[in-house]
């Protein structure tokens, strides 16, 4: 649904439409074309949202790139203790060595997932966000619709009751006016 439809309805003939007498077209809707601050803040917020989709794929990429790290350090110690069975201590010390950094490895990986799926979350609830803000300036919308036709029936009655007004003393300046008397009143009083 488009802000113009979410701000001027349907476009059936309302009461927005009728209260304007001889002039058939609403009011002028707050667009986001028309309301540039709206349409700024739209466009910072989907910048956002999309700065930080990006940043969740890079995340999700160095993970992998660290998860598939880890696994070829995990075939290299596989295939260490068949090559390392008549090795020296310093073979040993070195296997140990490349299994505790295998093992700070899976939890770099586990943190950079972990990371992901936070900035993940913070991209959904920006997603909300952004719904949020949509559907509020959707209701402010459909408010200052709702207002500019109440001050153009407002208006529109002011005006009746003034034309009114207007024709009430023409007709008693009329009724009450002496030169406008016939001769024989003025003569014969």
């Amino acid at each position: 649904m488009s802000d113009i439809t979410l701000a001027v309805g349907d476009g059936a003939l309302g009461s927005a439409d009728l209260s304007h007498g001889t002039n058939p077209s609403p009011p002028d809707p707050v667009s986001p074309a028309t309301d540039p601050l709206t349409a700024i803040a739209i466009q910072t917020l989907s910048q956002a949202v999309e700065m930080l989709r990006e940043d969740v794929e890079h995340e999700r990429d160095r993970a992998d790139q660290a998860e598939h790290r880890v696994d070829e350090l995990l075939h290299q110690l596989a295939e260490a203790p068949e090559r390392a069975l008549g090795a020296d201590p310093m073979t040993a010390i070195g296997t140990q060595t490349l299994s505790q950094a295998v093992e700070m490895l899976r939890e770099d990986v586990e943190h950079e997932r972990d990371r992901a799926d936070r900035a993940e979350r913070q991209v959904e609830e920006g997603r909300q966000r952004i719904d949020e803000l949509q559907a509020s300036l959707a209701d402010e919308r459909r408010r200052i619709d709702g207002l500019q036709t109440d001050f153009a029936d407002a208006r529109t009655a002011a005006m009746i009751t003034g034309w009114e007004a207007a024709a009430a003393r023409a007709r008693l300046a009329l009724l009450t006016d002496k030169r406008r008397r016939p001769w024989w009143r003025r003569w014969f009083r």
